[in-house]
């Protein structure tokens, strides 16, 4: 039985087809990853299965009382609130948020960035209590250590998942089926997105044959024609209707994959050297004591907490900041390439083709072909009604992919990339990977995104808790597995040592008073559930599914109430500890 059915569901927006009478039944324990490319109705089909837009035709059933849960790309919550009225009085959510790093309930939710909003969004819909649970793009604003909790958390859930994500680790290791948003329609697979890579590998190599088969046939059968007397014979005719079919089973336009094939300029033997380099905001020291050189063929991967300085260091790479201590050289032959997380300031009322245009009427390719600003654009998925549109209208993924076009048409040698994966398609990093692969200069990212630093990345640089910069040669693998092998770090103080605070803490916190007060209340709760889950048990008999389905809530009840347990309990001796101080 299906907890949600959508049947014949169409959706479209002004002059823009979305989704085109598509069904999907989604089923319990499923853990669902949806793809597709930009704009092709990901979001909105998501929307459509929350319940927070309509189709335009079609019908949904849900079962009764199906409870979602639901995180959007862009959230919102009303003006003037704090965290604190966020989260309410939820033991959960407030540990959520807490694990997401906002741990100050007292900070209003307007001076909170975009990054923080959504990370609070995302707690709030991880703490909800729901049989499905739907979230889109959750890993972006996410630092590494973060993303690793949350593959685990969702892995620990018996909710049902429709996941977005670009970050293909988790996408592979949390969903058992994959549906493709594309043209309108869905396709599914059961299966990890491995299996799915495979399996579409497959049917397209099977579609090709076919195509080519279709082709050679109707070469023959033209050639026959032109060789065949006039004269009108049934054969001739049954042949000359059998091309006209043949003409007409052409295979379904294929989707141009994006093409970035932009020169970048020669780069000499000095890129940028980094002498005792230090950077604070006021008083406080975000990185201390970096000496390193970014070489020719530079493939530097940055890694770091959130707020740890990861784009303050591509910052100070590329020039775009000082230091407040040591020096910065750069040789004269670079020319650094931005590709931040904020977007460029182009007018939102200003058409994509103008931008371009306003950049270069046209451009020399890598081939030694010259293109017009339109076939550029072309050759960036950005189709002739697209290119008229206004940079207000383009959804994320557009917009970030222009601005990825019009950084590289300056044709830099020295790439300073920061989360270049976000809102990015998936069809369209693998191009990037391979685009990055073959750049004849240097780059340095800052990413989250543990696939894409695993693929492009030769060597990682890691901010520590301190502010300074550990190498790691050998990239990704080297890098995590030294992770491993690490104790728990204190928490971060950057530019100087962790010291012990010389003053006592003489009382407990708001918050450890109200987490002890939730778990007073939390606690009888799930013993009373404990015993009502294994009284059921009991009773289920021989019913494999009822039993299966019970103990699995026993064991979640259960693992819920010894963790509550043991947090009562250090809280209460905290407390006691400080009483008697």
């Amino acid at each position: 039985m299906h907890l949600i059915s959508l049947e014949s569901i169409s959706k479209s927006y002004p002059e823009t087809p979305v989704l085109s009478e598509v069904s999907l039944g989604i089923g319990r324990r499923q853990r669902i990853g949806v793809i597709g490319r930009n704009g092709s109705g990901k979001s909105t089909l998501l929307r459509i299965i929350a319940g927070s837009e309509d189709p335009d035709a079609g019908r949904i059933v849900r079962s009764a009382g199906l409870r979602v849960a639901s995180l959007s790309q862009d959230p919102s919550f009303p003006s003037g609130s704090t965290v604190s009225d966020a989260v309410g009085d939820d033991r959960v959510a407030i540990a959520m948020a807490d694990r997401l790093g906002l741990a100050d309930p007292s900070v209003a939710v307007d001076e909170l960035s975009g990054g923080q909003r959504k990370r609070l969004a995302l707690a709030l819909a991880l703490a909800a209590e729901c049989d499905l649970l739907i979230l889109d793009e959750p890993t972006n604003h996410l630092d590494i250590d973060t993303i690793d909790w949350l593959e685990e958390h969702l892995l620990s859930r018996t909710s049902v998942l429709i996941l977005v994500t670009h970050d293909r680790y988790l996408l592979d290791r949390v969903a058992n089926r994959v549906v493709e948003v594309h043209h309108g329609s869905l396709h599914s697979h059961q299966g990890t997105y491995e299996q799915y890579l495979e399996a579409r590998a497959v049917r397209e190599e099977h579609e090709a044959t076919i195509e080519h088969r279709r082709r050679q046939r109707l070469r023959t059968e033209l050639e026959w024609l032109r060789r065949s007397p006039k004269a009108r014979t049934s054969k001739s005719k049954a042949r000359t209707n059998a091309v006209h079919e043949l003409m007409a089973a052409q295979r379904p336009p294929i989707d141009p994959e994006i093409s970035i094939e932009l020169p970048s300029r020669r780069i000499g033997s000095k890129v940028v050297h980094l002498d005792d380099v230090g950077k604070r905001y006021g008083s406080h020291w975000v990185l201390r004591n970096i000496t390193f050189n970014v070489l020719p063929d530079a493939r530097i991967g940055v890694v770091g907490d959130n707020g740890s300085g990861k784009t303050t260091l591509l910052r100070l790479i590329a020039g775009r900041l000082a230091p407040d201590e040591g020096t910065i050289s750069m040789g004269s032959t670079i020319v650094p390439g931005w590709y931040g997380q904020d977007p460029q300031p182009i007018p939102p009322d200003a058409r994509v083709i103008a931008v371009v245009r306003e950049r270069a009427e046209t451009t020399l390719l890598e081939s030694g072909i010259r293109v017009s600003a339109a076939k550029l654009l072309e050759r960036f998925q950005f189709a002739t009604d697209a290119q008229s549109a206004t940079i207000g209208d383009l959804s994320g993924g557009e917009r970030r992919r222009l601005e990825l076009l019009l950084t590289l048409m300056e044709a830099p040698n020295l790439l300073l990339l920061d989360e270049p994966t976000n809102d990015l398609d998936l069809d369209t990093l693998e191009v990037l990977e391979e685009y990055l692969d073959a750049w004849p200069g240097a780059f340095v990212v800052a990413s989250h995104d543990r696939y894409f630093l695993d693929r492009v990345c030769d060597d990682i640089f890691s901010i520590e808790p301190d502010g300074t910069v550990q190498h790691h040669p050998g990239g990704w693998p080297a890098y995590w597995a030294s992770r491993q092998t690490q104790p728990t770090t204190s928490p971060r103080t950057p530019g100087k040592r962790p010291q012990r605070s010389t003053t006592p803490r003489t009382k407990p916190t708001w918050k450890q008073r109200r987490e002890l007060e939730e778990l007073t209340k939390r606690i009888p709760l799930l013993e009373t559930l404990r015993s009502d889950l294994a009284a059921q048990l009991d009773a289920a008999g021989s019913d494999y599914v009822v039993t299966t389905e019970l103990a699995l809530r026993l064991d979640a009840t259960v693992a819920e109430l010894d963790a509550a347990e043991t947090s009562w309990l250090e809280l209460t001796e905290l407390m006691e500890r400080l009483r008697d101080d």
